[in-house]
């Protein structure tokens, strides 16, 4: 049986490993888990994205993991990898270097560095299980996700009470201490911040936890299972639903032909029909809970996110591209289902086709390689460990496998209907749990196939010998790789320190309580990395690996930085909401010196320039001025914006905004009398604005800020037109459709009756009045008209 097979590190005592191997390897074995639980329970209220954490506990915590692997490669020398290796790891490696070739051809890097750096990390983890993790291992990371699934789904249960049996939050306290009870109605959101993210997590470790049961016979595991069922109904999120009737159907379907195979009485297609009853119930659920528009939402995002995928099709547009290339294919009905047009999609509500997107076909087949080749390799593990029983009971990495089978793909198929892979809460079990199905199928780590076949008793291990042309070099290394850790970790948490601020500021419970809870993780994070770290420098014989730890400190800072940048976003929008608009202009350009890529602030940072717009030339360096040259709102408001249309050129409303820019500075060359420069003004208004009705040809402020620049022009036909293109909604492509407001009947109304056409106004202001009996400009401009001109006027037939 495949249990025969599974080497026991007792089979190890007796090699000679190069020095700091083993520490190394069980800082991996320790380190990786706690990263999965930090990332899955903590949230932190103080950013502007309460998952920002997870986020930076994925950059600081997956490079930290990244650069402690390396280092261990190095110390294992030719031990490393061997050439059959790379067969086994070869569709991981393939996506890994595609995603990396996939991000330097997209168009607009800096937005994509996000979700690069994460598929990097991704794949990083599955090579990393593949390759160090042992049974016991797993089954310490096993052991770690149950810990971590009863943490975020006590949490929900929590907010589950708490919407049920309390009142809401803006009428008195409740069960749930933190700020943002409520924040979905009376959908749970748990420690995920989303009802959508929690689902998908509660799907894909409940078949885990199921296994954990079988396998165990742990009755704690019982009112777990009962629990995550509760919350994923209390989550609300129909594209959970689906997912957990597909996981329940495959597990259904894993379980009686691998478990029951010898004892199963029925036929398999009887049981398979049987088993498909849950899917189609979920699917029943799904429809009569459906939400049309969520349905029309999701399918006009679908159709335009495959037009961009046949604009490149090949090759894709390049990981992460998605959120800037977007704008320029949404369609019009979008912004009427949202009534919004200042939100941004930042995903395709379909994972498997956004993957398309980003890396065409050949990334696409890429991924769909890496899912059959893990799904294949999981199968006929589980096959390999259950044949031949005899009634026997299968063994526990039997129970271990079909578990994590069953969660990578009821995880896949939940994100037909979303993109929760595209988000750290959920995107880091992409990477884990086919390293786990690949590590539970094969039986060991490739580093226990390394020694066990070539390992000689005693011998001087790979790596135990330090050239001596680098010999010297060794102690130094030691010595700047400590001071290098220690004096990054005495940064990081001097600026935690003020970003928490003392505990005097805090006077809510949940605030003090997130207070002393985040300074014990903090700590205990900066503690256990400096521990690490110094661990593996001090005890490597190799001076590269004070270099490789080194290395990494880099960009782990810098991705703290991003992190900063988020706690002071919040607090400029804080500023921005009191009206202390100089406050909040230096706040967004501390979050821009930190992460250059934040588009929102560059964005938020030239509304607040054009709305205040002083023309008196001044120096400020916290408002963005350098080089000592005085600059008035003008300047700052236009070095903002061409900021965002360098990362994002279509971002949101950004040339709507700088068209009314433009407009406003018509009139300060008017009245300083430059009539030649304010037509140019005009000019360049009318063109951002032609621009915006491309991307949004839904909002009306946008046709009237036209019409206005033709009015000024005295060209009122022009303007008569851009009033009925906006009543008439031709670019919205859709039958019988108008935008028929109140103001919008009594804008056309009002440059009819400037030119002329006084039966046209007053049929027009009557419309308006057919919408809004109340409303007072048609009103009035109606009882003007009809003063003005005779009565008989209004009867004539139209022409």
């Amino acid at each position: 049986m495949a249990k025969k097979n599974t080497p026991v590190l007792n089979e190890f005592d007796d090699i000679n490993f190069a020095p700091g191997v083993s520490f190394a390897r069980k800082a991996i074995w320790w380190w990786l888990p706690l990263l999965y639980l930090l990332i899955s329970d903590t949230f932190y209220l103080r950013t502007y994205d309460s998952a920002q954490v997870k986020i930076t506990l994925l950059q600081m915590g997956g490079i930290g993991m990244l650069g402690l692997w390396v280092s261990l490669l190095v110390m294992e020398g030719r031990r490393a990898f061997r050439k059959e290796d790379f067969i086994l790891l070869a569709p991981f490696f393939a996506y890994l270097l595609y995603v990396i070739v996939s991000f330097f051809h997209a168009p607009y890097r800096g937005p994509s560095v996000d979700d690069f750096v994460r598929y990097t990390l991704y794949m990083s983890v599955t090579l990393i299980v593949i390759r160090e993790f042992t049974t016991e291992a797993v089954d310490r990371l096993t052991k770690v996700l149950i810990v971590a699934a009863y943490i975020a789904i006590l949490y929900g249960v929590v907010q589950f009470l708490d919407t049920r049996f309390f009142p809401p939050k803006d009428q008195g306290p409740g069960l749930d201490p933190f700020i943002w009870r409520w924040a979905f109605g009376p959908r749970v959101f748990s420690t995920y911040g989303n009802p959508n993210f929690f689902g998908n997590f509660l799907v894909l470790i409940l078949p885990i936890i199921v296994t954990q049961y079988l396998k165990r016979r742990s009755v704690i595991l019982l009112p777990l299972i009962a629990m995550d069922l509760l919350c994923l109904y209390a989550t609300g999120t129909k594209g959970a639903f689906l997912g957990f009737g597909i996981s329940a159907f495959l597990f259904s379907v894993f379980y009686g032909y691998f478990f029951l195979r010898e004892r199963l009485r029925i036929s398999r297609g009887l049981f398979v029909g049987l088993a498909s009853i849950i899917p189609i119930s979920a699917f029943f659920v799904i429809y009569l809970l459906g939400n049309t528009l969520s349905y029309s939402f999701r399918i006009n995002t679908w159709l335009s996110t495959w037009e961009m995928v046949e604009s490149r099709p090949l090759t894709g547009l390049g990981v992460g591209s998605f959120k800037v290339i977007y704008p320029a294919y949404r369609r019009p009905e979008i912004f009427h289902i949202e009534g919004k047009h200042n939100t941004e999609t930042d995903h395709a509500e379909e994972e498997h086709l956004e993957q398309w997107m980003d890396n065409g076909l050949i990334g696409m087949g890429l991924y769909l390689w890496m899912i059959v080749f893990v799904t294949v390799v999981g199968l006929r593990g589980l096959s390999a460990h259950t044949e031949n029983l005899k009634g026997a009971r299968p063994p526990p990495v039997a129970y271990d496998l079909l578990g994590y089978l069953t969660a990578l793909l009821g995880m896949l198929a939940h994100n037909f209907t979303d993109v929760s892979m595209r988000f750290v809460s959920s995107g880091i079990y992409l990477g884990l749990l086919p390293g786990v199905i690949v590590n539970l199928a094969r039986g060991h780590a490739l580093w226990e196939l390394h020694y066990k076949e070539t390992a000689q008793p005693q011998a001087k291990a790979a790596g135990d010998e330090v050239p001596s042309a680098l010999g010297w070099l060794l102690w130094p290394a030691r010595a700047a790789g400590v001071a290098g850790v220690g004096y990054a970790a005495w940064l990081v948490l001097s600026e935690f320190s003020g970003l928490q601020g003392p505990l005097r500021n805090y006077i809510a419970s949940g605030e003090i309580l997130q207070w002393y809870i985040s300074w014990l993780l903090m700590l205990g994070c900066v503690g256990l990395t400096v521990y690490v770290f110094s661990g593996v420098m001090l005890k490597a014989v190799s001076p590269l690996v004070p270099v490789v730890i080194l290395v990494v400190l880099f960009p782990m800072y810098y991705f703290w930085g991003w992190f900063k940048g988020d706690v002071y976003h919040n607090m400029a929008i804080f500023f921005s909401k009191q009206g202390k608009w100089e406050d909040a202009i230096t706040y967004y350009q501390k979050v821009n010196k930190l992460n250059q890529f934040f588009i929102m602030p560059y964005y938020f940072t030239g509304n607040v320039f054009n709305d205040r717009l002083n023309m008196d030339k001044s120096y400020h360096p916290e408002w963005g001025d350098t080089d000592s040259k005085p600059r008035d709102d003008y300047e700052r408001a236009m070095d903002s914006y061409e900021h965002v249309r360098r990362i994002a050129p279509n971002y949101v409303q950004m040339h709507h905004q700088v068209g009314t820019l433009y407009m406003k500075m018509h009139d300060q060359m008017m009245q300083r009398g430059r009539q030649k420069e304010a037509q140019e003004f005009l000019d360049m208004a009318l063109a951002r604005l032609n621009l915006y009705e491309n991307l949004d040809p839904v909002y009306a402020m946008n046709y009237y800020r036209k019409a206005q620049i033709y009015i000024i022009r005295q060209d009122f036909k022009s303007a008569e037109r851009e009033y009925l293109a906006n009543i008439n909604a031709l670019k919205c492509h859709k039958k019988d459709h108008l935008h028929a407001t109140p103001d919008a009947y009594t804008s056309l109304a009002n440059v009819q009756y400037a030119m002329g056409k006084f039966r046209e106004a007053a049929e027009n202001y009557q419309l308006a009045l057919e919408k809004d009996p109340s409303f007072e400009q048609a009103r009035r401009n109606l009882a003007v008209v009809k003063a003005r001109v005779p009565a008989h006027l209004f009867q004539a037939p139209r022409k």
